[in-house]
């Protein structure tokens, strides 16, 4: 559990020191307003197809059929508790913010932060089942969660069919299935777009943070709800609920950890790219990941040792 706890740690201190850069990029002008929403949408139109087609390239052949179409049920059983658990909670907000706390709630960074950290502690077979959670985790997000946030609450069907998401997977899925390789004249773009996820989405929320007062981070109470939610009830509940199936280890281990992931980094962005509470999703995201640090060992050891 300590390894675990110090591996976790490290991976937590990264993100706040991209955050940081993002912070000072703010605070000194280096990013304007209408900077952060241009690098937002090219984080959510551009990298977000290149990271779905670059992580099934990564899987092609390491994982059979059955213990694919587990990771996808057990995910989507996972990604389904939180968001019914997020529906419970934030009735007497306001409408700006409900929809904003509701969608941190439900989804979490399980990209951003997640794979790097399975990475870690799983290696290469755990990276093989996360990419599975991110597909379906991108399809909830792209459907339901653009709903929720976007002020129109049912998207058509060609918004569901056009956002990136759905293309990224649309791309991805056939090729994974029919075990295709790009070539590397495609690989290398693709794979390089997909690598600048990370940093860009946390220099965006340092970005978003910068226009914070700091003190309002700690004095808010939706947002200590919001934590408790996020890294502590839904993780739980979704624990106790696998616990008595016969689950492989890995896969329970890995969809158990991403699903105690803090606050997705999407919940600024899409704030900011449909108009909703950018300060409140900022916050949402910072304090999250910070209490992270101590919840997110916890289920990881947990899981290691139950499953």
């Amino acid at each position: 559990m300590l390894s675990s706890f110090f591996t976790i740690f490290e991976k937590v201190i990264i993100l706040f020191i991209m955050i940081f850069i993002g912070y000072v990029c703010g605070k000194t002008g280096m990013i304007t307003k209408r900077g952060a929403k241009q690098i937002t949408a090219i984080l959510l139109y551009v990298v977000t197809p290149c990271l779905i087609v670059s992580s099934l390239q990564s899987i092609i052949g390491q994982i059979g059929v059955k213990d694919l179409a587990s990771a996808v049920l057990w995910s989507a059983f996972a990604m389904g508790l939180a968001i019914l658990v997020s529906m419970l909670f934030f009735r007497r907000s306001p409408d700006y913010q409900r929809k904003i706390l509701r969608f941190a709630a439900a989804y979490s960074n399980s990209g951003f932060m997640g794979l790097p950290l399975v990475q870690a502690v799983f290696g290469s077979m755990g990276v093989a089942y996360a990419s599975m959670y991110n597909s379906v985790f991108n399809f909830l997000m792209w459907t339901h969660g653009y709903a929720s946030v976007s002020s129109k609450r049912t998207p058509s069907f060609k918004q569901i069919a056009t956002n990136p998401g759905i293309i990224g997977l649309a791309v991805a899925f056939p090729l994974f299935a029919f075990s295709v390789k790009l070539p590397e004249i495609l690989e290398f773009p693709i794979d390089s777009l997909a690598s600048i996820n990370t940093p860009l989405a946390m220099i965006v929320v340092g970005d978003y943070i910068s226009g914070i007062n700091l003190k309002e981070l700690f004095t808010d109470r939706d947002l200590y709800l919001l934590s408790v939610l996020r890294l502590v009830l839904i993780p739980g509940l979704t624990f106790a609920l696998m616990l008595p199936f016969s689950i492989d280890k890995t896969i329970a281990s890995t969809v158990l950890l991403l699903c105690s992931a803090p606050a997705a980094t999407a919940t600024a962005m899409f704030a900011v790219q449909f108009g909703g509470d950018a300060k409140l999703a900022s916050k949402s995201v910072a304090l999250t990941t910070l209490f992270s640090v101590v919840t997110m060992p916890f289920f990881c050891a947990l899981a290691q040792i139950l499953f």
